[in-house]
């Protein structure tokens, strides 16, 4: 693989990729995941990992108390070796055994009080550091889910994500911003990279999005988003509506019907709004779609966040944004495809769901801070 910057797809080209610059790896691994799993894919990258260990390569291993929940204690146990520091973050209260690797501060009933207070924080990022030279992100976490091993044998059946292998200097910056994370640092704006968005502590979170927000308001020409969970605070609303009203191209996929069930039925509540506003809505299923992507003018939006109350409010995230014409074009290209493989929202033909399952969508607002 060359420099630069390469989009990805499939898992399977994704997660061979990522397994063959880890193998390659000379000197240090950094890995951050929300969900990492020991099934067939969570197996061989952590063999991977142990052969980088065995090489006496340094490992860094951040992984979600919640996301990684299953497997946690197991895959701790088989990194627990002098090269490899792994810490887990906000494990949960009663999951005793990941305390003394517990990625917070505290000792007893401080970090147990701890536990409970940060039990709605995630780190809901996917970031992997080859040598300081080479960063995987995106949306894949660790799972047989994404290829859909547990349903079908390989094949064609996979979910709808992307992924990103990025060299080149903004690689330092990612560095810089994981080692702000693993030493629970806030750091400062002035030392934050133009090229990507990272959500960590409260001001963090706060800043990241402020800071689509901004990258979005400077559109001239188009807006296109396809989100997995699209539950939007009343700014980012605002925004994309200002935005159409003046003649921008505002366009949204989402999915028709998503793994978590009610999500469809709270991204229908904002249709009629959206539609009013000028903003054309797609819903997809030829995949559960889990990507968290934009096409903004002549730049590209890849990574982890969700457009809804826990990523913007709550979650760690990771997006890079790009301008790599060869990366834009890609997805530019991705975005049109996914069109015709979707439903059109229209007012004149809006999506029908029964009308008892309705109040669902407004409760679900209700309950949005949380979603």
């Amino acid at each position: 693989m060359g420099a630069g910057q390469q989009l990805f797809f499939t898992p399977q080209e994704y997660f061979e990729g990522l397994i063959a610059d880890i193998d390659n790896a000379q000197t240090t691994i950094v890995l951050e995941v929300y969900i990492f799993e020991l099934g067939i894919v969570g197996n061989r990258l952590l063999e991977a990992l142990e052969r980088a260990a065995a090489r006496r390569v340094k490992l860094q291993v951040l992984i979600d108390g919640v996301g990684s929940y299953r497997d946690g204690n197991a895959i701790a146990t088989r990194l627990d070796t002098p090269e490899c520091a792994l810490r887990v973050f906000h494990p949960l209260p009663w999951d005793f055994g990941l305390y003394r690797r517990a990625f917070g501060s505290g000792r007893g009933l401080s970090r147990l009080l701890h536990s409970f207070a940060s039990l709605n924080h995630r780190d809901h990022r996917k970031l992997c550091l080859i040598d300081g030279k080479i960063a995987w992100l995106g949306s894949y976490n660790i799972t047989d889910d994404h290829f859909n091993y547990r349903e079908a044998a390989g094949g064609d059946d996979y979910w709808h994500d992307t992924g990103l292998r990025v060299t080149g200097p903004v690689v330092d910056s990612l560095v810089t911003n994981f080692n702000q994370v693993w030493q629970r640092k806030t750091g400062s704006r002035s030392k934050r990279t133009l090229y990507f968005l990272s959500g960590g502590e409260i001001a963090r979170r706060r800043r990241h999005k402020l800071q689509l927000l901004q990258v979005l308001g400077l559109a001239c020409q188009r807006i296109w988003i396809t989100n997995a969970y699209f539950n939007p605070t009343a700014r980012l609303l605002r925004t994309l509506k200002v935005l159409a009203r003046r003649g921008k191209s505002v366009r949204l996929i989402v999915p028709e019907h998503s793994d978590v069930v009610f999500f469809p039925l709270l991204a229908r509540s904002y249709y009629a709004d959206l539609l009013q506003a000028g903003i054309q809505v797609y819903e997809y299923d030829r995949r559960v779609l889990h990507s968290k992507t934009m096409v903004i003018d002549d730049q590209a939006l890849v990574g982890s966040t969700n457009l809804n109350y826990r990523s913007l409010f709550h979650d760690r995230e990771l997006d890079l944004l790009t301008d790599d014409s060869d990366v834009v074009s890609r997805l530019q290209s991705r975005f049109e495809q996914d069109v015709l493989d979707s439903t059109e929202i229209t007012l004149r033909n809006p999506r029908k769901h029964p009308w008892l399952i309705r109040p669902l969508g407004w409760i679900a607002r209700f309950l949005r801070y949380w979603l």
